[in-house]
């Protein structure tokens, strides 16, 4: 199976396992029990707290609910080693040699040819805000802020923004959105 066919099908099986699902999950969230954020400031073994290491770690340092979609794209192109340290978490292995970030709320997937840099970041995610537009509008509101998809088949928006691509998922009989992927390549 090719790059393109893999990712398309992982497309449609996460927008039905995501449609299934919904009503029984709301997405990670890093909120305490008490409805403050939680803000991790714990060392790795370097010695560099999360908030310290790049760019890529402001995305989990504040509250999550003001969180831009831009902040992920600095993940795009990380290795495994420095993702776990932006992110401050273990992940678990996935499909595909994919890695699941379940406090960040994100699933990573690697190039195709070296499996070294981070190249897909799937999210289903309520809270983060893409430009205006959130997971659970409908599939318009992405049209409006990103203009005309360069493509759009199967409840599966496609979005060049800048040098990247957004991937939007959404129920074509709803026309409400369920998921993203942020692309490094469009497939």
């Amino acid at each position: 199976m090719s790059f393109r066919s893999k990712a398309v099908f992982k497309s449609l099986l996460f927008a039905a396992v995501l449609a299934l699902s919904l009503a029984g999950f709301s997405g990670c969230s890093l909120a305490e029990p008490d409805g403050s954020a939680a803000q991790n400031n714990s060392r790795d073994a370097s010695g560099i707290s999360a908030a310290e290491s790049n760019d890529a770690e402001s995305v989990y340092s504040s509250d999550a609910v003001k969180q831009s979609f831009t902040d992920y794209i600095a993940l795009l192109g990380l290795t495994r080693e420095e993702l776990v340290r932006a992110l401050n978490e273990e992940p678990v292995s996935i499909d595909e040699g994919g890695l699941e970030f379940e406090r960040a709320g994100i699933r990573v997937w690697f190039d195709p040819d070296s499996f070294t840099k981070v190249e897909q970041i799937f999210t289903n995610r309520k809270d983060i805000d893409f430009n205006g537009a959130k997971i659970g509008d409908p599939i318009s509101r992405f049209k409006e802020v990103f203009g005309a998809p360069v493509s759009d088949e199967n409840g599966d928006a496609h979005f060049k923004y800048n040098d990247i691509f957004l991937s939007v998922n959404y129920d074509t009989a709803t026309e409400t959105t369920v998921a993203a992927y942020i692309l490094k390549t469009d497939f």
